[in-house]
């Protein structure tokens, strides 16, 4: 179970100033966690809001069924979601049928009771759902879904951090007209009976794909959301469109239940389309859950099958992968309850990240003041003055800011000028150019890719010097965007995102540490491999070649040896016995390349 101190890592705590007296959010939940900041959750209009009015949007994963993967759910791996992957909602999948609810009431009220609790003790929003899945009907078990939200609405109504969802996914020909007399059915008791204002959110037809069909005929009850479900290697921009006809109509939406694969829960694994979705969600604050934080063998799992026996919670599907950096990436802020007390914590926190930001600005490495072609250079941001590299060497791997590695040649780009003024920019590590991958969204990650074969804008970016050694980096598929750091963030690992306006912002701007004697290794490694090698012992001399004026040495990975100044001989005795590249340079231009074997 998490403690108190764990739990601080939540920034800021969040009061109320009501009627001349603190009403503290944070008294029965850890100081700064979510549930602290922002109280208990309501709807305005089409959106979540805080206890002030403030709009949030949650962003949390969901379990599988209880009664199949009941290994999966315990005190330990909630510390991991909430301390690592920082969710603030989390959605217990309560079956009704299919071995689950209705097998056992008593042992179920009591599994949910617990990680109500175990919620509370971490200071996240708990997702409460009655998983109406098969049959499809609600009203299949109506009189256990009367006993069930009176018995949970009575116990956990009054607390802040707890969210109802009445019947997951209608479906098999359910109507809405049948859906809404449940729901009506079931907020009577709620509401009416136990006068329990807790944020309801209520299943649609066709597992829970048609608000728009709800939005045309609401509930007539406060504080009442519209589940929509979506599987990203199934669903796209038709229920984007009648999600958004949906809150057209004056309804607000919870994605209570997503997934990366196809609408089975298995196959077509679809990172891009799921980061499609995800976008549209932020830009509309849309809170979100993703199925599922399980070890079930099938694509939407966010675990390996056998992790939740040996409890390896971090040992990540591809889609957990994925999910995990969806939660925390271009995250919204709470925009908490204002008073005295927060307004000086707040101030405190703007300091210490300046005087963070003025250290690091200390240990900005020499910039050059012009860029040329086909040099090789670290691209370095000027407010975190930290260098951009990818996150690994895959395909699409997002691009990312990290401390200066002067060993690490994923920090290394070469600038390679193409037409009309633009460039593309290859990572050295993976030998991928920088692309923002067609998509126009704000906060967009840019990610690196296989050069195309083709003419792609997306692959090309325009330099811009701004102001002496910083430069704007534009993309030529979204003219007036830039990259930027996201959120301004100086921390490692901090995404490098596209900004659909340049505000002149520190985060927005880029400098370039030119490598000395790096650039042309491109060219080494890719026409030279195939040379034969000269076999040599102690050392070598160069005969015949007089304009040159430098020597330099690199290993077969491109790792430079040693940078010799034009001489007769040159000496290689302490080297270990291998292939080297001998690169001959006058003034940084390649002038001649040759290997030798070293015995």
């Amino acid at each position: 179970m998490v403690k108190l101190n764990v739990m601080l890592k939540w920034i800021l705590a969040g009061i109320l100033l009501f009627g001349g007296c603190f009403l503290s959010f944070s008294a029965d939940y850890p100081a700064g966690s979510p549930v602290a900041l922002n109280g208990k959750l309501k709807v305005s209009g089409t959106q979540l809001v805080n206890e002030c009015g403030n709009p949030i949007q949650l962003r949390g994963m969901s379990t599988h069924g209880p009664q199949w993967y009941g290994n999966c759910i315990c005190s330990e791996m909630l510390d991991v979601l909430v301390d690592d992957w920082k969710i603030d909602v989390f959605r217990i999948a309560m079956y009704v049928q299919e071995q689950g609810y209705v097998t056992n009431p008593p042992k179920w009220k009591s599994f949910i009771d617990t990680y109500v609790d175990e919620c509370a003790n971490r200071g996240i929003y708990c997702l409460i759902d009655w998983h109406v899945l098969n049959p499809g009907n609600p009203m299949a078990n109506l009189s256990d879904a009367k006993d069930f939200w009176d018995y949970m609405s009575k116990k956990h109504g009054s607390k802040k951090h707890v969210l109802f969802e009445i019947c997951n996914e209608p479906n098999s020909g359910c109507s809405w007209s049948t859906v809404k007399e449940y729901a009506e059915d079931i907020l009577k008791i709620i509401r009416t009976q136990n006068n329990d204002e807790t944020v309801v959110i209520v299943g649609t037809p066709t597992w829970s794909q048609d608000v728009d069909i709800a939005s045309q005929n609401k509930l007539n009850y406060s504080n009442v959301m519209y589940t929509l479900h979506f599987y990203a290697g199934t669903h796209g921009e038709s229920l984007r469109k009648k999600a958004e006809n949906a809150m057209q109509n004056g309804c607000a939406i919870f994605i209570t239940e997503f997934g990366t694969s196809s609408a089975s829960g298995d196959n077509n694994y679809s990172p891009e389309a799921t980061k499609t979705w995800i976008n549209w969600a932020n830009q509309h604050k849309i809170s979100w859950a993703n199925w599922s934080y399980a070890d079930k063998k099938e694509v939407s799992a966010a675990l390996v099958e056998g992790s939740c026996n040996s409890k390896n919670w971090n040992n990540l599907t591809p889609s957990g992968e994925l999910i995990k950096g969806l939660i925390t990436a271009n995250r919204m802020n709470y925009a908490a309850c204002n008073n005295q007390q927060q307004q000086q914590e707040q101030q405190q926190q703007q300091e210490e990240q300046q005087q963070e930001h003025q250290q690091q600005s200390a240990h900005c490495p020499e910039l050059v003041s012009s860029i040329e072609n086909k040099k090789v250079y670290r691209i370095v941001n000027k407010n975190s003055c930290k260098v951009m590299t990818a996150e690994n060497s895959q395909e699409k791997a997002k691009m990312v800011q990290k401390t200066r590695n002067e060993q690490d040649k994923g920090q290394w780009f070469v600038i390679e000028s193409v037409s009309d003024g633009y460039y593309t920019i290859k990572n050295i590590g993976s030998s991928k150019v920088l692309s923002n991958s067609y998509n126009p969204n704000e906060g967009a990650e840019t990610v690196q890719e296989d050069l195309s074969g083709y003419d792609n804008p997306t692959q090309k970016w325009k330099i811009t010097k701004v102001d002496g050694t910083w430069f704007k980096i534009e993309n030529k598929n979204l003219e007036k965007s830039c990259l930027a750091v996201a959120e301004s963030s100086v921390s490692d690992g901090a995404s490098v995102v596209q900004n659909t306006q340049w505000s002149n912002g520190a985060n927005q701007m880029w400098g370039f540490e030119y490598i000395e004697g790096a650039s042309g290794i491109t060219e080494i490694m890719s026409c030279d491999l195939s040379l034969v090698p000269t076999w040599v012992e102690e050392g070598f001399s160069i005969v015949g070649e007089e304009e040159y004026s430098s020597v330099n040495i690199y290993s077969l990975s491109g790792t430079l040896q040693t940078v010799y100044p034009k001489q007769s001989y040159y000496d290689i005795s302490g080297y270990i016995s291998g292939t080297y590249f001998v690169v001959l340079q006058k003034n940084g231009v390649v002038l001649k390349r040759f290997t030798i074997a070293k015995q």
